[in-house]
């Protein structure tokens, strides 16, 4: 008895995702009007939602991600953050993950002399 409800609320609930995922679509799917396809900025990737039975749609900007000293936000993707590097010395912050530091795995990433210790936004202190 548990088994089949347990089925049953798993199915729906796979289908509104299911219908949530769905609902995003590309923009150069949908259309060739330049002001939408140029609305996301800094190599973004566009996609319009559509829901159903609503008068409205949105459009949603996944901004990209840069390796530099930066990377873009906000509703369009035309906000440059950037990235707040902070080399630390004698800090409690370990490169390592808690499953690498309880069988003392790779714990050469831990040696400051090799590898140093870096915070990314915010700064640490």
């Amino acid at each position: 008895m548990f088994n089949s409800v347990f089925f049953l609320i798993s199915s729906l609930f796979f289908l509104q995702l299911n219908s949530v995922l769905c609902s995003y679509v590309e923009c150069s799917t949908v259309t060739v009007d330049e002001d939408i396809l140029s609305y996301c900025k800094n190599e973004s990737t566009c996609y319009i939602k559509n829901v159903d039975n609503f008068e409205y749609s949105s459009i949603t900007c996944v901004c990209k991600k840069y390796k530099d000293d930066y990377f873009f936000a906000g509703p369009d993707c035309s906000i440059r953050i950037p990235y707040h590097y902070k080399t630390m010395k004698n800090n409690e912050v370990l490169n390592t993950s808690w499953i690498e530091d309880l069988f003392k795995i790779n714990t050469w990433k831990n040696e400051e002399n090799r590898v140093g210790k870096i915070c990314i936004n915010p700064q640490c202190k």
